[in-house]
């Protein structure tokens, strides 16, 4: 069950607050796998760049910036995917996976200067259904591995439901609002404010808040487990009326936009009224990102904000994240 990608506010008139934020580093989603078919060249437009990806016959994954390094040509507007290269539509140049030259048709020497990656490639690789790229803003490599969910390798979980969403907002709040445990009472409507843990470890971040919610079988002990890995994973995990796994993707398009996916699961073994809570379960996670998105779009982020005892560890999570801008 797929919903169609909804577009957010324009932020072109975002507070300048938005501006000073930069870009973090780590591993974004950029597609979901079946988007990317295998002979085709895919443009995707993230980090405020552009770049071309294509599945090779052998069915890897490659990546890379789209201009041919010999008359500009674009690779995405006209190329092609030969075995497991792509083709400018221009002069025929064919680049592999490095962004290097591996064959011009017309001669008999490549360069030197393009037999070597002349075009910058992107670390690309695929996990749960999802393709991911890293991002640096200084072309460094990958600071730690990509993170995969074992639950889902044992195919005990059943695929509920992709959505996908735009939204006019800097890639960081996205999981900053996940650690705003009192806005959980106030917005979402649960029946009592999250006693929550919090643990960071590295590029790793934990999460387990506890709070009651309202059914028609009475209240309820639920729980949200949260595990963050870089800027551009979470696992978040729901149980107590039902238990619902959703990864949560957010990638950021430019700073002041953000694409965030989510990814939702159940037990297979789930039957019955079981398995309609743990459907419910799932639909109201994505109708409390509704309820954020008007907040989202229309507030300012808050570089030293005025924090009260009850508020969750905001302060925590932004020196943790801090770590994902080069300074």
């Amino acid at each position: 069950m797929d919903e169609a990608l909804t577009v957010g506010t324009d932020r072109s008139a975002a507070p300048k607050a938005f501006e000073e934020l930069p870009l973090p580093f780590g591993w974004f989603a950029i597609a979901l796998s079946p988007e990317i078919v295998s002979g085709e060249i895919k443009i995707l437009r993230y980090f405020g760049t552009e770049f071309v990806v294509w599945r090779g016959e052998d069915g890897k994954l490659h990546a890379t910036d789209p201009y041919c390094r010999h008359l500009g040509a674009h690779l995405g507007h006209g190329g092609k995917v030969v075995g497991n290269n792509v083709e400018c539509p221009f002069h025929h140049w064919r680049y592999d996976g490095t962004g290097a030259v591996v064959e011009i048709p017309y001669a008999k020497i490549i360069p030197p200067k393009v037999r070597r990656p002349c075009i910058k490639s992107w670390p690309i690789q695929e996990a749960d259904g999802v393709v991911f790229a890293w991002y640096h803003p200084k072309g460094e490599p990958p600071l730690w591995e990509l993170a995969r969910f074992p639950v889902l390798e044992n195919d005990e979980w059943k695929h509920y439901q992709s959505y996908q969403t735009i939204i006019g907002i800097h890639v960081q709040e996205i999981t900053e609002n996940g650690v705003d445990y009192p806005h959980f009472l106030y917005v979402h409507g649960t029946k009592s404010l999250p006693k929550p843990k919090f643990t960071i470890d590295g590029y790793r971040r934990t999460g387990l808040a506890e709070a009651k919610m309202e059914t028609p079988r009475g209240m309820v002990d639920g729980q949200i487990r949260t595990e963050a890995i870089g800027p551009g994973q979470s696992f978040v995990r729901f149980s107590g009326i039902a238990e619902v796994l959703n990864l949560v993707m957010a990638t950021p398009i430019d700073n002041k936009t953000t694409h965030l996916r989510f990814e939702l699961y159940y037990p297979k073994s789930l039957t019955g009224s079981g398995e309609r809570a743990a459907q419910a379960v799932a639909r109201e996670v994505v109708g409390q990102l509704e309820q954020d998105r008007p907040i989202w779009e229309h507030k300012r982020y808050e570089p030293s904000p005025v924090l009260c005892d009850g508020d969750g560890p905001i302060i925590q999570y932004r020196r943790q994240y801090a770590q994902y801008y080069v300074k």
